[in-house]
């Protein structure tokens, strides 16, 4: 006798096969089945036979059910006993397909484990030519599905990836091309399937194709699951990156190996600009962000370096970056954002071309940004990597670009001070303290030049305000004249309406670095930034900026911590604020530049006036 129920519910004997055509006797007869050589309970029967709603005659009519199944069954009807309390069915294993199924099953699985890739496949394919079908399938019973299909059809599943497994050990990875395509098309959240199609590709030498699979799954399981893939598929994929040879099949030539190895091989890059040899001062910043980066192990290290433009922000983190480079051995990327400009970098591009650089070919690079950030983030995972993200505009900007692994690390400069990037260390620069910036001047006109003018060489640094931009300017113009002492360079600055004029050289401009820190601001910040320069005090308080822009004072609040924000003024204390000495003067030139500001009282534009207001533009 034969029993099946892998596809439609059978019974064959001698003389050919058996019809059960009553609905609820193949319910009865399928209970059976699946727990052959067990006395099933009768009001178990009752409760499949009728989906979980029996009705009272249940026990006489399952009784006369049995009877007319015995009679259905012909010679094999007797099979069908009699128990206390329930019935059973005497069927032999080699009988039934569901557990000739398993048994072959379990054959495959153990040559698999010998080694024996051959006798497994061949196993496998025996298993899986017993299905006619859906289990069950002609079987009208919501609870045997649910106990008994859904199990059945996820035992067949397993068998097939087993078998691929078994036909990619056999060096069959083209032929099984097809039948994978249709595998992840109708099953598209196993991703053992996806792993082996990749795995498939791979070794026909069409990686590019593999790690658009990558991309293709990654799509399909955050759109219909929400998750990302899990740890095979990603590590198939670095697999893929790397040209692993663990992923080879059986014949892949040694040649073949080296020439895919050199093309997606990960490199190790190094993108920072060249160091400054001549980098002065911030000591304690310098020593703060070197330990993070050293010390950080548990989550990725993030740091802000903030301030107003021309404060040294790239200089202390390039300078930081090089000194880092033994914490961080497999590479730093680095990134100029713009966010200072009228078109700041798209955060996709600059993604796509990381990706570039850590070898993915451009075939395989993702299209949106989402998905070249989780390929960018799986590359660097397991990986000590510094990533440099210099001029960044917001937070927005930011994000996607930022590694997740813990041994990763990122130096973020900007002139906003970015708060709403959770987790980030911030870190915020002020112009240099006077010795710092005597230092750096005579660095860079020569020690023998600054100790002859000493004095003139702090009333320099002075009248740069401490601000690295413009001590370099100063500096190198004074190491490209000279002919001229310091004394003259420093008298040209003492004039606050050439100041700004003296402080351009090439592409070095303290002007353009002002006009790239208010690029980001909205109308009022940069209405309210340029008239209140016009006070006689660089000391602002809140009440008087307050009349003079003539807005509440929550508003006036508001305005004057984005500017702050934006390192264009400076908070010492609640309520006060503070402009840097060429940063005021900028302001007033632009304020004079541009059509009256109706709003600023009259009396703030008379110089006479200038002495009776002054206690009150700064109390």
């Amino acid at each position: 006798m034969e029993f099946g129920i892998l596809g439609p519910l059978t019974v064959r004997d001698g003389a050919g096969n058996r019809t059960v055509p009553a609905a609820k006797q193949r319910v009865l007869l399928a209970a059976l089945l699946v727990r052959r050589g067990q006395v099933v309970p009768a009001e178990v029967l009752a409760d499949t036979v009728w989906d979980g709603r029996p009705p009272r005659s249940a026990p006489t009519t399952l009784r006369t059910y049995v009877m007319r199944l015995r009679k259905a069954l012909g010679e094999a009807g007797p099979r069908i006993g009699t128990e206390a309390g329930g019935y059973c069915i005497d069927v032999a294993a080699e009988e039934f397909d569901a557990d000739r199924f398993t048994a072959l099953r379990d054959l495959g699985h153990q040559a698999l484990r010998r080694g024996e890739a051959e006798e497994a496949a061949a196993r496998y394919d025996e298993a899986l030519s017993l299905w006619r079908g859906p289990a069950l399938v002609d079987v009208p019973s919501d609870v045997l599905r649910r106990a008994e299909s859904d199990r059945l059809a996820e035992a067949r599943l397993d068998v097939l990836e087993a078998r691929l497994d078994a036909g990619l050990a056999l060096g069959r990875h083209t032929e099984l091309l097809g039948e994978l395509r249709r595998l992840t098309a109708a099953h598209p959240e196993r991703e053992r399937f996806w792993a082996q199609l990749m795995t498939a590709l791979y070794r026909g030498g069409r990686q590019s194709e593999a790690l658009a699979v990558y991309g293709e799954v990654r799509r399909i399981l955050a759109a219909e699951l929400g998750i990302d893939p899990g740890a095979e598929l990603r590590t198939v994929h670095r697999s893929i990156l790397r040209a692993d040879p663990a992923l080879d099949g059986p014949e892949r030539p040694a040649r073949t190996r080296t020439v895919m190895a050199a093309r997606t091989a990960l490199v190790t890059p190094f993108q920072l600009p060249p160091g400054l040899t001549d980098f002065t001062g911030r000591a304690a910043h310098t020593a703060d962000l070197a330990g993070r980066l050293s010390a950080h192990r548990h989550s990725p290290l993030i740091a802000v370096v903030s301030g107003q433009p021309g404060v040294g922000k790239s200089a202390l983190v390039q300078h930081t970056a090089h000194a880092a480079r033994g914490a961080h051995p497999d590479g730093t990327l680095y990134a100029d954002l713009r966010g200072g400009r009228h078109r700041p970098a798209d955060p996709r591009a600059v993604l796509g071309s990381f990706l570039l650089t850590l070898g993915v070919p451009a075939a395989a690079v993702p299209a949106g940004t989402e998905e070249r950030t989780a390929l960018y983030r799986s590359l660097l995972a397991g990986r000590r990597m510094l990533v440099v993200l210099d001029d960044a505009r917001d937070s927005l900007q930011v994000r996607p670009l930022l590694p997740a692994d813990p041994q990763n690390a990122a130096l973020v400069t900007a002139r906003n001070r970015l708060p709403d990037l959770d987790g980030a260390h911030p870190v915020h620069l002020g112009p240099l303290p006077e010795d710092e910036a005597r230092q750096f001047l005579a660095r860079l006109v020569g020690p023998a030049r600054a100790a002859t003018e000493p004095q003139a060489l702090a009333e320099l640094a002075a009248a740069c305000g401490g601000l690295p931009l413009a001590l370099r300017i100063c500096g190198v113009r004074l190491a490209a004249r000279p002919s001229w002492t310091v004394g003259h360079l420093a008298d040209r600055l003492a004039d606050e309406e050439r100041a700004l004029d003296e402080l351009s050289l090439g592409s070095l401009d303290v002007r353009a670095a002002f006009a790239a820190g208010i690029e980001t601001l909205d109308a009022p910040a940069a209405r309210a930034f340029r008239l209140l320069a016009l006070a006689p005090s660089p000391t602002v308080g809140l009440a008087v900026a307050s009349r003079m822009l003539g807005e509440p004072p929550a508003c006036t609040e508001r305005t004057l911590e984005r500017l702050a924000d934006a390192g264009l003024l400076t908070a010492r204390e609640p309520g006060r604020y503070r402009y840097e000495p060429l940063l005021r003067a900028w302001a007033r030139e632009l304020a004079q530049c541009r059509p009256p500001l109706p709003t600023a009282p009259a009396a703030f534009h008379h110089p006479a006036a200038h002495t009776n207001r002054r206690a009150a533009l700064v109390g």
